[in-house]
């Protein structure tokens, strides 16, 4: 994938706001739109329904952020099944910045108008805060967690 440096990306992503978005004017309460994901495997390639979804979720205007894919997955994979990888953000976790905060933090920007993770196991309340992310950002969110974890 094309992708800026990390640490540029991180600081760009998480810290500006989409433009005309003023979080300072209450805004009217929205349901958190989060999705779940639960596979046998959390490997994109063995889930061929998912991919026409991915490419159409990188056609917005905004950032679509992938937070922690286990593998790097083949360009032509992506491309392929449409991915418009000039529009994806690939955020890892770091020793500062877990996966539930890249993931909250990129959900509830502005910035991105979808984020996809790989989170693992998530508590009840770590999934109340993505919702609430989600809502705040206006943003979409897709979890994609195996079996043992949900």
């Amino acid at each position: 994938m094309n992708l800026a440096p990390a640490a540029k990306v991180r600081r760009t992503l998480l810290q500006h706001k989409r433009p005309g978005l003023d979080r300072t004017e209450p805004r009217a309460p929205r349901a958190g739109n989060l999705t779940e994901i639960i596979t046998h495997d959390t490997d994109l390639s063995s889930m061929p329904l998912l991919m026409p979804l991915l490419a159409q979720l990188s056609r917005d205007d905004r950032w679509f952020a992938w937070v922690a894919p286990p593998a790097l997955l083949p360009k032509t994979l992506l491309t392929d099944a449409g991915i418009d990888l000039g529009k994806v953000i690939l955020l890892q976790p770091d020793s500062t910045h877990s996966v539930f905060d890249l993931a909250r933090r990129a959900l509830g920007a502005g910035t991105c108008h979808a984020v996809i993770s790989w989170p693992g196991y998530l508590s009840e309340f770590e999934l109340k805060a993505l919702e609430q992310a989600a809502a705040c950002g206006d943003s979409h969110g897709i979890l994609i967690r195996g079996r043992e974890q949900a």
